[in-house]
């Protein structure tokens, strides 16, 4: 393996991969032979019911993942009825029919997410099909948000 910065070498910190007959193994083709593997046994996983958590009903939905459920749940319980809550527990493999079933009758989504960049918003419009207006609230930090905060962008919406 070369030293990272000999010159005239590729260093490539990639992990070790094994073949089909569990042999450790840095080819390639191994490599990708079982990463499609992974990727087939994903795709015939079958989540159920467990793919997501969704709770009420509603024109406006509360989407998120995560520690940022419970301070929607609990925000929603102060709000009254009128939105629904998705909390997604599984990201991957994406689940589009489910999703649309849970947002069927929306108008709104609020996408709630704690971070910067609203990487969850962008993951969902790239495997989902949102309907109606759609805006993030997000904000980057290790504290959780807060109940009041989730009421607030609700309230500032209708």
């Amino acid at each position: 393996m070369a030293i990272p910065g000999t010159p005239g070498t590729t260093y490539t910190a990639d992990g070790l991969e094994h073949n089909e007959r569990g042999t450790p193994s840095s080819q390639p083709g191994d490599h990708l032979a079982q990463m499609d593997k992974r990727a087939r046994k994903l795709a015939q996983l079958d989540p159920g019911g467990q793919w997501a958590s969704v709770e009420g009903e509603g024109e406006t939905a509360l989407v998120t993942f995560g520690s940022c459920t419970g301070p929607a749940r609990e925000a929603l319980a102060r709000n009254g009825t009128g939105t629904r809550l998705v909390s997604l527990r599984l990201l991957a493999p994406a689940q589009p029919g489910k999703l649309k079933q849970a947002l069927q009758g929306v108008k709104r989504v609020l996408v709630v997410e704690q971070n910067h960049g609203g990487q969850f918003l962008r993951y969902l419009r790239s495997e989902y099909e949102l309907p109606g207006e759609v805006k993030s609230l997000r904000r980057p930090g290790p504290l959780p948000f807060r109940p009041e905060e989730i009421r607030k962008a609700l309230a500032s919406w209708s």
